[in-house]
């Protein structure tokens, strides 16, 4: 790409894009007060660095001196989007606030790291971070990996469990997995209409029916249960891709979807999307399962909480299972529309859209059918 080339899908603020602006950025970023940008180039980011939720995009400048010191930074640009509250399980200028109020300035809670925030800014339309590029330098994850993962999610939701300060701010979710329900209404009521489809009989599966739609029938029971739990501070999109490791500190980023629930609520992303994204066997689940949740509870427990391990198990498998019903419709909607096929094969590394569809049943036979009987039964205990 040329230099000084700036690849924005919308134009409306490109002039912004300066010698003088991205100079100001670089003294932030290096503290030299002299530095002066002499020439910019800049790239779009792709592969799990953001960019999942519509009107998300990400770009990576790399800026140069007359003198030949270089700088890279990355600018996160959030979209406004339509139809969206302060309120709004998805609400597109979350994170940008959460940077905006120094929420996560001091993660003092022995867990994650955060990238250094440079500059934030808010345009009317579209909100810019400007923010510390991180390459990770962890390519595969061992078992071990997502045990220390889940320990340090147990930590961070620990410490305020035990007793931080939990933010209140409006624009910060609330019951972010009991949030998402409401959307998945017109999925089932049409679900009769959908499994015509033979690729949707195959991913619901079929012979599921039933206990799937009296899931959907008892969800306030699931919802009611994590509302009712100790409440904490959650990332919510706690998955592989939203951590980078370097240098020995673990650097957990996104967070779009952050706000107050229960515990063991933030082991839902890691598990389910692992098992969506991450090569994890439908044999491997429960070995996954088992050995971040212990993890998970030692962290609590190093956090300094001291409540019933089976309220965490509560709040996971309840998520889980709201997470899994989600998911019918999001798996329905990717097989049922053409234009998503060629990226749902590339995503899963199968060429057969009839294979995704069973792939897709196995993992709802765990993350749905499975936890939502555990979950009844903890709540039935």
């Amino acid at each position: 790409m040329p230099a000084n080339a700036t690849p924005f899908g919308r134009q409306d603020h490109e002039s912004r894009i300066t010698s003088d602006y991205l100079s100001g950025l670089a003294r932030i970023a290096t503290g030299d007060s002299a530095y002066a940008v002499a020439t910019w180039q800049s790239a779009v980011v792709r592969g799990g660095f953001g960019g999942a939720i519509g009107g998300t995009a990400l770009f990576r400048y790399t800026l140069r001196s007359d003198a030949g010191g270089t700088v890279s930074l990355i600018l996160k640009i959030l979209q406004r989007r339509s139809g969206e509250t302060e309120q709004s399980p998805y609400y597109w200028k979350r994170e940008f606030e959460i940077y905006r109020a120094g929420l996560l300035d001091d993660m003092t809670f022995s867990s994650f790291a955060m990238p250094q925030i440079f500059f934030v800014e808010d345009l009317g339309d579209a909100c810019w971070i400007w923010m510390e590029d991180i390459t990770d330098a962890k390519a595969d994850w061992s078992l071990e990996d997502y045990a220390d993962i889940a320990g340090r999610l147990g930590r961070f939701n620990g410490a305020w469990l035990r007793g931080a300060k939990l933010p209140r701010a409006k624009w910060l979710s609330a019951n972010w997995h009991s949030a998402i329900v409401p959307a998945l209404a017109d999925t089932f009521k049409q679900l009769d209409h959908l499994l015509e489809n033979p690729l949707a009989q195959v991913t619901l599966p079929l012979e599921a029916k039933e206990e799937i739609a009296a899931i959907w029938r008892d969800r306030e029971i699931f919802r009611r249960a994590l509302t009712e739990l100790p409440r904490t501070f959650c990332h919510f999109d706690a998955f592989r891709r939203n951590f980078l490791v370097r240098h020995g500190k673990v650097f957990l980023i996104d967070w779009a979807l952050a706000g107050i629930g229960g515990p063991g609520e933030d082991l839902v992303s890691l598990v389910a999307l692992s098992l969506y994204y991450e090569g994890f066997k439908q044999a491997d689940a429960l070995q996954l399962d088992e050995l971040v949740f212990a993890s998970y509870v030692s962290g609590l427990r190093e956090a300094g909480w001291r409540g019933d391990a089976p309220l965490a198990r509560i709040g996971y498998t309840c998520g889980m299972t709201l997470r899994g019903l989600a998911g019918v419709k999001q798996d329905i909607n990717l097989l049922l529309n053409p234009a998503k096929h060629d990226q749902l094969k590339r995503n899963h590394g199968l060429d057969s859209l009839e294979d995704i569809a069973r792939f897709f049943a196995e993992i709802r036979r765990f993350r749905l059918l499975h936890m939502a009987r555990e979950a009844r039964s903890l709540l039935a205990a």
